[in-house]
This record gives C-alpha cells, sequence and structure tokens, in this order.
C-alpha cells in the first residue's frame, strides 16, 4: 500500500510517501470542522434540529461533526458513526456528482443495503436519483433512513468546486413536513452549506 518503503542500502523499511497524504487529510478535516462549527451551530439555532458533518470514505459517509437538536431523537448518532452513502442524504450529496460508470466501479460486485422501503437498490435507481438531487442542490429524506426522521443534506465544496464534504440536519416528521423541509428549512441548509464552502 506504500505506507512502508523499503531502504536497499540500510537494509531497513521507512515510512513511504503515502503516509502524509494520511496527514493531509487530517489536517484538511480537522480545518474543515473548525471553519463548519459556527455555521453549524447557527442552523442548530435556526431549526431546533440536529446537525452534522460528514465526509465521503469509499461507499460511506463518516460523521465528523455533531450538534444534538432540542428535539428529543430516538438515534443518537456520534461522531465517527460510518453510515452507507447511498442510503443517507450526506451520503448521496457526497456521490451525487459521480457518473454511471464510476457508480458501477464503486459498487462492482455489491449489493446495496435496503435500511427502509424508500431505499434505492439498483445502481440505476440511484443514479436516476442523484441526478434529480443535484439538479436540485440539495437532498431531503421522510424517513428514509429511520422511521419518523427526515433530512435535509447540501454539499460543502474546496476552492475548486469539489465536493469534500456534505452536511443534514435531522428532525422529528411530526415536527417538520415536506412543505417545510423542502422550504425555510431547505433554504438555512443551503445558506449554511454555502457559506462554509465561501469560507
Amino acid at each position: 500500500l506504500k505506507y512502508l518503503e523499503h531502504h536497499p542500502q540500510r537494509k531497513t523499511y521507512q515510512l513511504g510517501n503515502r503516509v502524509l497524504n494520511l496527514g493531509f487529510e487530517y489536517l484538511a478535516s480537522q480545518e474543515l470542522m473548525e471553519v463548519a462549527r459556527p455555521f453549524l451551530t447557527t442552523l442548530n439555532e435556526q431549526t431546533g434540529c440536529s446537525v452534522h458533518l460528514g465526509i465521503p470514505d469509499e461507499r460511506e459517509v463518516v460523521y465528523l461533526l455533531r450538534i444534538a437538536g432540542r428535539q428529543h431523537l430516538a438515534s443518537n448518532v456520534g461522531v465517527g458513526t460510518r453510515f452507507p452513502a447511498h442510503a443517507t442524504t450526506m451520503g448521496r450529496i457526497l456521490l451525487s456528482e459521480l457518473s454511471l460508470q464510476e457508480l458501477e466501479q464503486m459498487y462492482q460486485g455489491m449489493v446495496l443495503e435496503q435500511v427502509t422501503e424508500q431505499t434505492v437498490t439498483s445502481i440505476e435507481e440511484l443514479h436516476q436519483l442523484l441526478c434529480k438531487e443535484r439538479e436540485r442542490g440539495y437532498t431531503f429524506s421522510l424517513s428514509g433512513f429511520e422511521a419518523g426522521v427526515v433530512s435535509v443534506g447540501a454539499a460543502v465544496r474546496d476552492s475548486s468546486g469539489e465536493i469534500v464534504a456534505a452536511i443534514n440536519i435531522t428532525g422529528m416528521e411530526t415536527v417538520f413536513g415536506r412543505e417545510a423541509l423542502e422550504g425555510e428549512i431547505k433554504a438555512l441548509v443551503l445558506q449554511a452549506a454555502e457559506a462554509i464552502s465561501n469560507r
């Protein structure tokens, strides 16, 4: 994997250049969290929902930051939690700009886990859903990952315009209907994502 390199003269091993990638990724994630935290705190205060920041790790989304909402939720997602990207709002944002061929390569020989009845289970269905969500500019879910829980997600981009992370809010379906999610809540999530990206 090139994390170690053989040193022929000394007949020993030394750290390889690949180790630098780990360091740079760690530093980037730390900076990202520092930049994102005040905007996510504001989003949490505006909506009363739990807010999260996630990054991609192959076919999963990894939660880097969580600010708990005022509402009581049955689930308790912690930092470091991993979920299948295809089944979550943050994960689908992170996959949203991949082509059909890239998705087929990523999921080659794998079955898409069906988390709920709403979860897409084929690459073609996933690609169609991602295309719609990419055009819309955000993802949303009504009990799509967990019964009674709603969510809206948006992309965080770097200076080159690449998606490097995603944010989302989660709340109770009894509090937020589709109209609120695709209205005021969506606008606040997009505003926070844009502010983090600009920073």
